[in-house]
């Protein structure tokens, strides 16, 4: 019998245990640890999600379609046409508006729940009494407008040629 195969099976445990011989045996393994060879989008979208922040001031991740700011109003879509209206409700508290939906469905075999609940945190300027709430064909629109709306400024031109020439 020859102690060959054992000592092949334990030179391959050792090498499973050195990290340097892991690298020179697989060397791509290294990126397979990497979160942005893993998943490039997402990691881009971590990286970038401060900078989206900052565009609207509203904290959390939304997709455009739901979110729409302009200077004067901030505008909220949700999609809830499974819900009725006694069955959503909506409120401010603090600077914080919540959109909540629960309805039941009793069945002959059981019960059927429907819950979603949404939080929007509003960004200075936009109080929570200044809110309104709409209700069209299943889309729910919430409007939040700003405190003092933006004053108009006309900015002076300063020459700064007549200077350089006295």
């Amino acid at each position: 019998m020859s102690l060959m195969p054992y000592w092949l099976r334990h030179l391959r445990n050792v090498a499973y245990r050195d990290p340097v011989a892991r690298i020179l045996e697989d060397p791509f393994a290294v990126f397979a640890k990497d979160p942005f060879f893993r998943d490039p989008v997402k990691f881009i979208r971590q990286i970038s999600a401060p900078v989206e922040k900052e565009q609207h001031g509203i904290e959390g991740i939304y997709s455009d379609s739901e979110i729409k700011v302009d200077g004067k109003k901030i505008e909220v879509h949700l999609d809830v046409q499974n819900f009725t209206p006694e069955q959503i409700e909506v409120k401010t508290v603090g600077n914080e508006i919540m959109i909540e939906g629960k309805k039941e469905i009793k069945r002959e075999d059981g019960w059927t729940k429907s819950h979603f609940e949404r939080r929007f945190l509003l960004p200075e300027g936009f109080p929570p009494e200044r809110v309104e709430c709409h209700l069209d064909k299943g889309k729910l629109k919430l409007v939040a407008f700003r405190a003092e709306p933006l004053p108009e400024r006309k900015i002076a031109i300063q020459d700064k040629s007549a200077d350089d020439k006295a």
